[in-house]
């Protein structure tokens, strides 16, 4: 699903498809909103940064944000705790604040 996600988000940016030119109907414009292409490219960047430093965190982010497990899910996917879990859920969530807050 955050493949999915991310490649729209991107495809939006290409010159060949607009270059962010949008055409939709009013209907269709109370759902899409053009900042969230972009809040999911630099979401998709930082996972991409917070997996590099610590696979495991990343995977939990994208099993909770992208597959909506929840958190015992996650933990039998991952064959650890519902705590560690949660102490990776913590960690990944400031840290992407954090790493969010800098393409702002």
């Amino acid at each position: 699903m955050r493949r999915v996600l991310v490649d729209y988000a991107r495809s939006r940016g290409y010159q060949k498809r607009g270059a962010g030119i949008i055409s939709v109907t009013l209907d269709e414009a109370l759902v899409v909103s053009p900042a969230r292409g972009a809040d999911l490219v630099a979401l998709d960047d930082a996972l991409q940064a917070l997996a590099a430093v610590d696979a495991r965190k990343g995977q939990v982010v994208e099993m909770r944000f992208f597959g909506g497990l929840s958190v015992e899910e996650t933990a039998e996917a991952l064959h650890v705790s519902a705590e560690t879990v949660m102490r990776d859920w913590r960690f990944a969530k400031v840290w992407l604040l954090r790493e969010l807050a800098g393409h702002v």
